[in-house]
């Protein structure tokens, strides 16, 4: 689903496109294509235009994850449930690789375009790192020991934001820095935006109440649900 942004009246959600258990969402403006996974057995990388025309199956994929896209080098980075593993495949399907294997879930993944670095989340350590593209020299930004409960990165400039329980901290991309609290909330919170704007920095912060447990019940092993709060990146 989506809706207009910014909107100072009331906010009307609309059906961009239905599909199959959507999980994980990412916006290509330069070519207005939506692109998403489907948290199935049987799932997929789909695409399909802003308006929701043109589905298209890019990959095949047994329940896929996250999704980042690399725009300028046309390669999709994902994960899946079934593989700890850094995955990525051209926009057209082809040339799927291993990036690197792992020994923990990817929940999230960003693209950092200036290092030239691809960074995760790992669901099931709390660990942050960080890869060049081509699968070398990998780093880990901060070892947070907070299993299950870290959610959602983002890149703004030299730092990177997650989400962890209740909170959205910030720490700097050299390692062994110390992460920094920079908002509370009284509920879990599930997603965290960055974004610059006529010169200024803004984080919009996404959130979901509990009531989103409510959807996992038969799947309390696997990661909770975040594709609404994604819909900031659309």
């Amino acid at each position: 689903m989506g809706f207009l942004y910014p909107n100072d009246l009331t906010v009307n959600f609309e059906i961009v496109v239905s599909t199959n258990r959507p999980y994980y969402v990412a916006f290509d403006s330069e070519n207005s294509h939506l692109y998403w996974t489907e948290l199935n057995t049987l799932g997929n990388i789909r695409r399909c235009n802003s308006d929701g025309s043109d589905v298209t199956t890019i990959v095949n994929e047994t329940l896929p994850i996250a999704l980042t896209l690399d725009t300028h080098n046309r390669w999709i980075y994902y994960s899946t449930e079934t593989s700890d593993a850094l995955l990525r495949v051209r926009f057209d399907g082809k040339e799927k690789q291993v990036v690197i294997n792992l020994t923990s879930r990817l929940i999230d993944i960003q693209i950092d375009l200036v290092d030239k670095r691809v960074y995760w989340m790992e669901y099931d350590t709390g660990d942050l790192k960080s890869v060049m593209y081509n699968g070398s020299d990998v780093k880990t930004v901060v070892s947070t020991n907070v299993k299950i409960d870290n959610r959602e990165i983002d890149i703004g400039g030299d730092y990177v934001f997650y989400t962890s329980s209740n909170e959205i901290l910030k720490v700097h991309k050299s390692s062994g820095q110390i992460p920094a609290v920079v908002h509370t909330e009284t509920i879990l919170i599930y997603g965290v935006l960055f974004y610059k704007q006529e010169g200024k920095n803004i984080s919009l912060i996404k959130q979901i109440h509990f009531i989103m447990e409510l959807l996992l019940n038969s799947y309390h092993h696997r990661p909770r649900h975040n594709f609404i709060t994604n819909l900031a990146k659309f």
